[in-house]
C-alpha cells in the first residue's frame, strides 16, 4: 500500500501508538467492536479488527504518522538572493575561512616501503 495513508488500522499498530501492549490493544478493540463498550475506535470487518485513523486520531488529540505514511510534500524553496554576500567585490580569505586539520591528527611525512 506504497503512496497512500492508510485508513484504518491495524490492533498491533494502534497499540504502537497508544503505547500499550498488544494483548491490551486486542481485549478493548474485542470489547469495543463487539460489544460497543469503551471508548476505543474498534470495528470489525469479517474476522478482522481494525481501527479507523480519523477515529483515533480524535482520540488521542493528534495526526499519528506511521512508517508506511507516504513521505510529506517537500517544502517549497526560495531562490531570494542572500544579501550577506556580494559576489562583485569578493573578500580576501580570513583565518576563519581556511581549512583546519584535526589537533589531535599528527602530519606524518610521506614515505615509501
Amino acid at each position: 500500500m506504497s503512496g497512500a495513508r492508510q485508513e484504518f488500522l491495524t490492533v498491533e499498530q494502534t497499540a504502537a501508538v497508544c503505547g500499550i501492549g498488544r494483548t491490551s490493544a486486542y481485549q478493548l478493540a474485542r470489547r469495543a467492536a463487539d460489544h460497543g463498550e469503551g471508548d476505543f475506535p474498534a470495528v470489525r470487518f469479517g474476522k478482522q479488527l481494525r481501527v479507523p485513523r480519523q477515529k483515533l486520531e480524535d482520540l488521542i488529540g493528534g495526526p499519528i504518522t506511521l512508517p508506511t505514511d507516504p513521505p510529506p510534500p517537500p517544502e517549497p524553496t526560495t531562490t531570494e538572493p542572500n544579501p550577506t554576500t556580494n559576489d562583485d567585490h569578493p573578500q580576501p580569505n580570513t583565518p576563519n575561512d581556511t581549512p583546519t586539520t584535526e589537533p589531535d591528527q599528527p602530519h606524518l611525512p610521506f614515505t615509501t616501503p
